[in-house]
């Protein structure tokens, strides 16, 4: 597994476009349920500092204050941040399906 465990979550809110909700949730829902995996594979995976800040008023804007702070808040990774990841599963599961 490469150094940065939430590289791949970085790389997809970074590409994916954030004008449609229910899209960006999936999107979201799917990088986070494989950053989850991947980690349970290599219990020692770090998450390092991102290259850059998430864009979190866009994310915000586009799921709401609570879910797009969380979402931003696992990009930038941090201590802990497999159990944040998991209680993010539900919340962007539910604006997946939200159409």
């Amino acid at each position: 597994m490469s150094s940065d465990a939430l590289r791949p979550l970085r790389e997809t809110i970074d590409a994916v476009s954030l004008a449609e909700r229910a899209s960006f949730a999936r999107a979201a829902r799917n990088a986070v349920a494989g950053a989850i995996l991947a980690a349970s594979f290599a219990p020692d995976a770090a998450a390092g500092p991102p290259e850059h800040e998430p864009p979190e008023a866009a994310i915000r804007e586009l799921l709401g204050r609570e879910v797009g702070s969380e979402l931003a808040a696992l990009y930038r990774g941090g201590e802990d941040w497999t159990s944040r990841a998991i209680d993010l599963l539900a919340p962007l599961n539910e604006l997946a399906h939200a159409g």
